[in-house]
């Protein structure tokens, strides 16, 4: 293991959006109806959803969906591997050169192997160290924090972070006990979207003084929520079948699977909490906050970001043209974001040499944030 810390380089970017991009008015029709909803849930379905999909500003997103049979056309690890493979291409790497390979997802193929396992087997990857981190918006930190300490150690050379998100599994009309669906649950169907996003990290053995192009220059990750309820919830673990009277099928009965969201604390949190990490990780970093070029953040819709907009630029002296709402046509893919965003603006030459950017995405399962910063 080398004696000296080693600076961090991003080779290779890459992100995979599944088939057609579906258009507002098709949505309902691909993730299919929910006519045994109670009538509550289905006024909401008619008379809000469509105001849902107009405030959020996004024209279309993306499903790993056959529109005709409603199948899901790719798991978790096959949604991964798209992005992978085409981070890999592009640092011009084989992944039989990856020594570290670290996934993070919401979740996940099987209860066990770990889906890590299966993502480096459909690579063709004989040998490597792998991980597998169970988180959602802030999992894409956490992976890239872990990777960039093992390539500082020079324990590693070269490290692929991959962040799939399926949230079709969690949509579908088919998924829902629907006489159980509450109005949030039928919400989030108009919220989220389904998209991979992958980075490939190298450590480089560069004086202090020395340039490193596209240089990781530091992460942070950090979890505020231990005396808060949760925001986001989805059952069906360990914790529900405690009784032995309670189990999968009564799970299913209750709706206890459906992923829920409090989107009062959302409203309420979420913008508070992400200013407050990115400026605690630019603070450890010693980065002035008006020097970064482009702030990328995971904004699930564009009537939440005009909302925030001031308090997402004047703590950190810049503009609205540094901190753009970057889903209208990608959707919200939740923890994949940020590296769809970023893989857009490196093949697009929106990030120029020397340019500093902030990725960073606050989850509100339990209230984590994450994120790292590039001078490209």
């Amino acid at each position: 293991m080398s004696q000296s810390l080693q600076r961090v380089s991003v080779t290779g970017t890459g992100s995979f959006l599944p088939h057609d991009p579906v258009p507002n008015d098709r949505l309902d029709d691909i993730l299919g109806r929910v006519p045994d909803a109670p009538a509550r849930v289905r006024g909401f379905v008619k008379n809000v959803g469509p105001r849902m999909l107009e405030a959020g500003g996004g024209a279309q997103r993306h499903f790993a969906i056959d529109p005709e049979t409603h199948r899901l056309t790719h798991n978790v690890a096959s949604l991964a591997e798209e992005a992978a493979r085409r981070a890999l291409e592009a640092a011009r790497r084989q992944p039989n050169e990856v020594e570290l390979l670290v996934l993070s997802c919401p979740n996940y193929d099987h209860s066990t192997p770990p889906t890590s396992t299966i993502l480096q087997e459909r690579l063709g990857i004989a040998e490597c160290a792998e991980l597998e981190i169970h988180s959602n918006c802030s999992g894409v930190g956490k992976s890239v924090q872990v990777a960039y300490d093992a390539l500082r150690l020079g324990r590693y050379k070269t490290a692929l972070v991959v962040y799939p998100q399926l949230s079709s599994v969690y949509v579908r009309s088919c998924y829902f006990k629907q006489e159980a669906m509450n109005k949030t649950q039928a919400a989030l169907r108009y919220i989220l979207a389904d998209g991979s996003g992958a980075v490939v990290l190298e450590g480089v053995g560069a004086a202090v003084d020395e340039h490193v192009p596209h240089e990781l220059l530091g992460t942070y990750i950090e979890s505020v929520g231990a005396d808060r309820a949760p925001g986001m919830t989805a059952g069906g673990g360990v914790a529900d079948l405690l009784e032995p009277d309670r189990q999968v099928l009564a799970l299913y009965e209750e709706g206890a699977h459906h992923l829920d969201q409090d989107f009062s604390a959302v409203n309420r949190d979420a913008v508070p909490g992400l200013v407050q990490g990115v400026m605690r990780m630019l603070k450890q970093l010693e980065i002035e906050p008006s020097t970064i070029d482009h702030y990328v953040y995971s904004i699930p819709g564009r009537q939440l970001y005009e909302a925030n907009l001031d308090k997402v630029t004047k703590p950190f002296g810049v503009t609205a043209e540094r901190v753009k709402f970057r889903a209208g046509n990608t959707g919200y893919c939740g923890g994949a974001s940020i590296l769809l965003h970023f893989d857009e603006m490196v093949r697009s030459g929106e990030i120029k040499p020397g340019q500093m950017a902030v990725l960073h995405s606050v989850e509100s399962s339990k209230w984590m944030s994450g994120g790292f910063v590039v001078r490209w």
